[in-house]
């Protein structure tokens, strides 16, 4: 038995989508989320600057005695979690591998598109993870670098599907049947997704899968906590508190959320 809690790490808010998914699938479990707000977004930073400000993330969660980090970042994932898993000792889970599984599974015509941050698609992250589970599968990744900042924002309905009917147009034209939220902001707008999104084109979110993955990889290891304990939530942000609360409690489905400020 293992009552310490898991901790979790994004640029931004987005990282709460996974927070709310391993939530809802390990209800009795601790959580510990940082949003580095006041740097986001990653995905136009330097390599050398995402790992940096990764780590200090990272460094900030050990000193929580975290049982294992959940890089809640596709961008952190792609560019950080490799080198910084070397210098740790509890494991790192990342989205982009239980992304590219989830899409690889889902896909009928073997033609997926991925939507993600600059930096991700630089690196052909999902394309590589993608194929590395199916070779025949098609990958187009697409580079979102307005979307983040608009949902930091909380910009609002009518200029997410502004920005997505843009960003879509030329996917819309693909013949895919899958498309993979590539940062976990953009399950904050799925719903914006779904409308821009041709009919019949299935949309993964990685979370989803982290949260299952998360689940097998602390039942492998005996990480789980009491089933006595009600699992507390701390969310903390380097940027504004007042913003991340409200957008905290959107993406949580709560009536009050509590970050402190780092």
């Amino acid at each position: 038995m293992d009552n310490r809690p898991i901790g979790l790490l994004d640029s931004g808010v987005g990282g709460l989508t996974v927070v709310k998914k391993i939530i809802a699938k390990m209800p009795h479990e601790s959580t510990i989320f940082i949003g580095d707000n006041a740097h986001v977004p990653y995905g136009d930073k330097s390599k050398a600057e995402i790992i940096a400000l990764t780590k200090q993330s990272v460094n900030f969660l050990l000193s929580k005695n975290v049982k294992l980090i959940v890089f809640a970042c596709n961008t952190a994932t792609a560019v950080a979690m490799n080198a910084i898993q070397k210098e740790i000792e509890p494991q790192i889970i990342g989205v982009i591998q239980s992304g590219a599984l989830a899409a690889a599974q889902a896909t009928k015509n073997k033609n997926v598109a991925v939507v993600a941050t600059k930096m991700t698609v630089s690196l052909n992250a999902y394309q590589k993870e993608i194929q590395k589970r199916d070779s025949q599968i098609v990958v187009h990744e697409i580079a979102a670098p307005q979307i983040v900042p608009l949902i930091e924002a909380d910009a609002g309905h009518q200029a997410y599907v502004s920005a997505l009917q843009e960003l879509l147009l030329p996917i819309n034209k693909l013949d895919i049947d899958t498309l993979v939220l590539g940062c976990t902001h953009y399950p904050i707008i799925r719903s914006e997704f779904e409308q821009c999104l041709k009919p019949k084109v299935q949309i993964i979110d990685p979370a989803d899968q982290v949260a299952q993955y998360t689940y097998n990889v602390m039942k492998r290891d005996g990480l789980f906590g009491s089933n006595s304990n009600d699992g507390a939530h701390e969310y903390y942000t380097t940027g504004d508190v007042r913003m991340f609360n409200e957008l905290g409690k959107i993406v949580l489905d709560e009536q009050y959320v509590s970050a402190k400020h780092l």
